[in-house]
């Protein structure tokens, strides 16, 4: 009876288990907090993806203007970033470009006669191309309605058989009792042996300050002298 248990004994095997050897199991509260930042964060990330497509739908629904065009052509690489066509070119510009801001200006061509005989010369703005925009023509002068720098200028055609010719532009201001200054001067003694009559040309011109009343006007020594169509003899005056 013996030896039968103690073969038995032999026989048998004795096993040990692991607890290791299986996977803990994960409780599933604890498990529920870690889904629930997941699916937040997958939420947030579809909204994200969603406006940006908002975004992208919007510009270019948007009916492309030519500056959109132009940026678009720069990062391209294109080679002329510039309105292709004259359709393009009139939507670059705006509606309505600003008006610039008008100066005094005068442009005089010489009267007939040319003098009341006591040397100032006589000038009309009623003839092509002569024009007055914000000066006063009168008493043969020129009046300043407003303060500023103007460059006066005249040019007289003449004639030259020995005699002594002076041009002057003269100038009447207040602020020299309205005495008459003179601002430019040209003169000449021509005599030429084998004409009995040269014609010769003065040209004055020069850039003053002058104020609202002062006047300016342009004075001969002889007006007889003064020779040649109304192209040739001119008077005026703008703003700079």
């Amino acid at each position: 009876m013996a030896d039968a248990a103690e073969s038995v004994n032999k026989d048998m095997k004795v096993f040990a288990v692991d607890s290791q050897a299986f996977p803990p199991q994960v409780s599933v509260r604890s498990a529920g907090p870690r889904l629930s930042v997941i699916y937040l964060l997958l939420a947030v990330a579809l909204l994200g993806v969603f406006i940006e497509a908002g975004f992208i739908w919007h510009l270019y629904s948007r009916p492309a203007t030519t500056s959109d065009i132009q940026k678009v052509e720069y990062i391209k690489g294109e080679k002329y970033p510039f309105p292709r066509s004259s359709q393009d070119f009139n939507e670059a510009l705006p509606a309505k470009l600003p008006k610039a801001e008008s100066k005094p200006a005068a442009f005089l061509q010489i009267a007939s006669p040319a003098s009341g005989g006591n040397g100032v010369l006589h000038w009309r703005a009623d003839s092509f191309p002569g024009f007055m925009r914000g000066l006063e023509y009168k008493n043969n002068s020129l009046y300043i309605q407003q303060d500023g720098h103007y460059y006066i200028f005249c040019k007289i055609a003449h004639l030259e058989n020995c005699n002594f010719c002076k041009h002057q532009v003269m100038q009447c201001t207040e602020r020299y009792s309205s005495q008459a200054i003179e601002l430019m001067q040209s003169s000449r003694f021509i005599c030429a042996p084998n004409k009995s009559q040269w014609r010769g040309n003065s040209y004055l011109g020069g850039i003053f300050q002058l104020f609202k009343g002062d006047s300016v006007f342009v004075k001969v020594n002889n007006s007889s002298q003064v020779h040649g169509e109304a192209y040739e003899n001119f008077f005026g005056a703008f703003m700079v």
